[in-house]
């Protein structure tokens, strides 16, 4: 077995986080040297559709992957219900005495009862957080996480930014350097969720973004819906399909950087894919190390081989538009092997100008498309491709094909076979630096001490006496150097025994089969000691096990008995989210209580003076009033925004609304008289995370994804825990279901002329519209296509304690804003009249079915997201 000792010159090198999506994928992890391992365990994680590992096979990881110098990570990056928090936190309290090395959350309420009960396990927060700024990072240090897994979407100034704070100041910093990109910002995506209930929020995302859609323009109608619709030409049919990430080339300056960890996506992906990618990753950080040529062509062929969807540096890197996304396919396409010059048919070959240095062999799949992109054939090469001059010639294919053709290589036999892709040069295990001692006198058992350095460390050791007796040689004893060879020979163990003592008193005879046993002996003792060094003390896991233990009592108690502590003291209020003035003046005609304000205008300036007197024309009609920040705020906007906040406060704005963890505190380190309020893109989903975040908000927006019987258990606990939160809940619009920082419509031909009032949508494959838009800063947002109703259950959500019931007005117009706040309003009034008759409440939802976007439904309101089983 090939073996190096660990070198502590490594550490200044970033991490490199392999992805498992099974034992086989570790394995391969491993091998091609990675330095940490994450996977996923049987529940709670983000992708649920993985092969994974149950908890045996997660202590087993464990051990294989420590006594060879790796980390492994443990992904539990999903949003908890309440009544999962006592198997979820009994999950974590298993991997913590399993000694995993990390455990990536998304959850909030599961990180703080973690912190609680187990505070010896370090957690990560995961990019489903949605952490793209300074003061996100800096909030997640401050409340205990100890690193960060930084959106796909932050740019390098950003992370410079938070590379910049000292050291206290930041936690860890993980960036994503290659395999798949979401199109939305992780964790705020709900396209999967709202058409086929599976969430990506939950684990089980469908990739509908993978899936073909048309542009779609129209103008709209006085309720701002789409009418007179037209398709929009546009090169591509797969508009939210992105190129695979890949910084392999710009690897030096990420390294130059100090970021912690670089992590690869991909625990969908092949154990023959991971040692591909890991491979050529560790090859070229261990050549950036030793100051020497880094870069390799053949290593980004191999990565192309193993899966390509083409390949992008992302946003790390401010690529947009083509160099981002791959509308034309959302498959693998492998590598690039050139383009066709001519074709003899299928006996007479097709002859290629080779754009790469890879030579198809028999077994391989072929791709080829015409000069625009369209798929021509596929098929499996009958025997090697041969060299014509500068030319490659396939074997022919089954189809003419035209000159100008691209060839594409989707399956490489070499890659398969570890000819290509298998590390060069990379050992296959990190050995452990061991010494031991032997004493062996006549007469007396042999005994054996072997020690070694532990993980964070710690001194390992352990002693070994075998029964054996030596006798005074007859003839001439083993030399000191032949025992020292004899026990210096480690074999296939984790260990290198860089150190041997000898003390033998007088001439005894040894078989060398006797020193193989206590070496033997000693190594294998040597191994359970080191691996129980990297485990908590036992005082810590009693301690938590207490914890935990007293934790699901309490949490048990309460619900079974988790009827609110009292009645509705009042009715619900009715907020009104708009983006316009005529759309706020309309909403506050028709007596909307709360006006959430989110200005559609670019400048700042203009911005300003717009809230200024919004905020006015607010408190003559008694309405109450907020700003509410872009759900992606952006460090450009944080650094203007928190430099107005306290003039804002003393110009009567004095409500905030954010959707970005870190946000609140920023703010009040601001202006301490803020009061903030929390949307709905924090996530909350369980009791314990709106407790959590409460002592920053004072309101907080549930997750659109939680059920009826899921808001009334979290208002409920919630009572319990913080008497007094107020909650709202989004009744009545079109759901946000993407984020982006693709500019989608910039796929439109410079010639194509647009109107200030064109809206667009995409069209799916069944014939929904969803809505869609360009903010002031160029993110797309995406919407859903039927539009969310809850008029009839105001009566439900007002006996459950929800205190504001909103409705989305934004981009709708001043009509739909007065005309729907007014039908809240009619509906208020009947259930303060308590009217409880089914006709009513079926009149109000007709009446809101006439002014809605692409008909009307309950979302999750009735059954929610399934749970994990």
């Amino acid at each position: 077995m090939d073996t190096i000792i660990r070198d502590p010159a490594r550490r200044r090198l970033p991490e490199i986080l392999a992805p498992a999506g099974s034992r086989e994928a570790l394995d391969a992890a491993v091998a091609a040297g990675a330095d940490a391992v994450y996977l996923g365990g049987p529940r709670f994680g983000a992708r649920h559709f993985a092969e994974n590992f149950s908890e045996d096979d997660i202590r087993e990881a464990v051990r294989y992957a420590h006594i060879q110098g790796v980390k492994i990570y443990v992904t539990v990056n999903t949003l908890i219900q309440d009544t999962e928090l006592p198997d979820a936190i009994s999950y974590l309290l298993s991997l913590y005495r399993m000694g995993v090395d990390a455990v990536l959350v998304q959850d909030i309420g599961l990180f703080w009862l973690s912190r609680e009960c187990i505070p010896g396990l370090p957690l990560h927060a995961s990019t489903q957080c949605t952490i793209s700024s300074r003061e996100g990072a800096r909030w997640a240090r401050k409340t205990g996480f100890s690193r960060v897994v930084m959106a796909r979407e932050t740019p390098l100034s950003e992370i410079d930014r938070i590379l910049r704070d000292p050291g206290l100041e930041r936690p860890g910093i993980e960036i994503f350097v290659h395999g798949a990109l979401c199109y939305s910002y992780s964790g705020q995506c709900l396209l999967s969720s709202v058409i086929g209930g599976r969430s990506g929020n939950r684990g089980m995302c469908a990739q509908p973004c993978r899936k073909s859609y048309r542009l779609v323009q129209g103008l709209p109608d006085d309720y701002g819906r789409l009418a007179g619709l037209q398709e929009v030409p546009c090169e591509g049919r797969y508009l939210l399909s992105t190129r695979d990430l890949c910084v392999y080339p710009s690897l030096d300056e990420i390294v130059k950087r100090g970021v912690d960890s670089l992590k690869i996506e991909g625990r969908m992906r092949s154990p023959e894919y991971v040692r591909t990618v890991v491979g050529a990753y560790r090859r070229a950080l261990d050549a950036l190390l030793e100051v020497k040529t880094w870069y390799s062509s053949r290593d980004v062929e191999d990565m192309a081989l193993a899966f390509s969807r083409g390949f992008t540096r992302g946003y790390l890197f401010g690529e947009c538009g083509q160099a981002l996304m791959g509308r034309d396919q959302p498959g693998n396409r492998g590598l690039m092997l050139g383009l066709v010059a001519g074709s003899r048919g299928k006996k007479g070959g097709v002859r290629v100008r080779p754009a790469a240095g890879y030579v198809p062999v028999a077994g391989d799949g072929i791709l080829i498309t015409d000069p625009s992109g369209r798929d021509l054939v596929g098929y499996a090469l009958n025997r090697n491709a041969e060299s014509s001059g500068s030319d490659l010639i396939l074997p022919g294919a089954p189809v003419d094909i035209p000159p100008g053709s691209r060839v594409y290589v989707t399956k490489s036999m070499l890659l398969s076979r570890d000819k290509r892709g298998s590390p060069r040069s990379i050992p296959d295990a990190v050995r452990i630096p061991a010494r031991i001692k032997v004493c062996i006198t006549t007469g007396e058992p042999i005994q054996g001490r072997a020690s070694c350095t532990g993980r964070e460390g710690k001194a390992v050791s352990v002693q070994c006496t075998i029964p054996f007796i030596p006798e005074q040689a007859v003839k001439g004893p083993a030399s000191r150097k032949d025992i020292i060879r004899q026990v210096q020979k480690s074999g296939n163990t984790p260990f290198q025994v860089v150190e041997v003592d000898l003390a033998c008193q007088g001439d005894p005879f040894v078989p060398l089969g006797e020193l193989n046993r206590l070496r033997r002996d000693l190594l294998t003792a040597l191994e359970s000691a080191w691996l129980q060094a990297s485990l908590p003390d036992d005082g810590e896991i009693e301690a938590s096990v207490s914890r935990v233990r007293r934790f699901i009592d309490e949490y048990t108690h309460s619900l079974i008995h988790k009827e609110r502590s009292g009645k509705r003291e009042r009715a619900p209020e009715i907020g009104v989210y708009c983006g316009t003035p005529e759309e706020l003046t309309a909403a506050c005609d028709a007596g909307c209580e709360n006006i959430c304000y989110e200005p559609e205008e670019a400048g700042w300036t203009e911005c300003l003076q717009e809230l200024v007197e919004a905020s006015r024309y607010c408190r003559e009609y008694g309405s109450t009033f907020t700003w509410k920040w872009p759900r992606i705020t952006g460090g450009e906007f944080l650094e203007r925004a928190l430099r107005h906040v306290h003039d804002l406060y003393c110009a009567g704005i004095c409500r905030i609304m954010v959707e970005e963890l870190g946000m609140a505190e920023a703010i009040l380190g601001r202006e301490p008289r803020m009061v903030v309020l929390g949307g709905a893109g924090l996530n909350i989903y369980n009791a314990r995370a709106a407790f959590a975040l409460s002592p920053h908000l004072s309101g907080i927006t549930l997750s659109p994804e939680l059920s009826s019987d899921r808001i009334g258990t979290l208002v409920a606990l919630s009572d319990r825990m913080m008497p007094g939160i107020r909650y709202e809940v989004i009744c009545q619009g079109n759901l946000e279901v993407m984020v982006s920082k693709d500019r989608l419509l910039s796929v439109l031909a410079p010639q194509h002329m647009v109107t200030r009032s064109t809206q667009f949508g995409i069209q799916d494959e069944t014939g929904h519209i969803f809505p869609v838009y360009e903010d002031s800063v160029g993110r797309t947002h995406v919407l859903n296509a039927v539009e969310t109703t809850l008029i009839d259950r105001i009566p439900f959500l007002a006996e459950a304690g929800i205190s504001c019931l909103a409705i989305d007005a934004r981009r709708r117009g001043p009509r739909y804003a007065h005309d729907m706040t007014a039908l809240y309003m009619d509906g208020i009034g009947a259930l303060l009249q308590g009217l409880d008759d089914t006709d009513t409440w079926t009149c109000f939802k007709s009446r809101a079915r006439m002014m809605a976007r692409g008909g009307i439904t309950h979302g999750h309101f009735e059954r929610g997201v399934p749970g994990f089983s």
